[in-house]
């Protein structure tokens, strides 16, 4: 059975990556998440209309995930960061919305 994860905003992203999964700070200084390599995946999220009929159509929908794999003394290690890649991207636009 795979241990519990911790909850948290993806605002304090940055600050949790700094400790491993030990509870010791990470060695070799602080880690720079928007500095550690990119890695994106698609999964689907799926739905039966009628889960009551045999045949009934499934529908999916695609779910863009994003991943960082960053580096410590230890080597690497891979952290999720789709929903700290949009709270960032709002926060280097000003927070705005694109329309064009």
């Amino acid at each position: 059975m795979a241990p519990a994860c911790s909850v948290f905003p993806a605002s304090e992203l940055e600050a949790q990556i700094q400790v491993a999964g030990d509870g010791r700070l990470r060695k070799g200084g602080r880690i720079d998440l928007s500095a550690c390599e990119l890695f994106s995946m698609v999964q689907y999220e799926c739905q039966i209309d009628r889960p009551e009929i045999s045949d009934s159509p499934v529908r999916c929908w695609p779910v863009q995930r994003w991943f960082r794999r960053c580096q410590d003394k230890k080597g690497s290690f891979m952290v999720e960061t789709t929903a700290w890649e949009g709270t960032k991207a709002k926060n280097d636009t000003g927070g705005g919305v694109d329309t064009s």
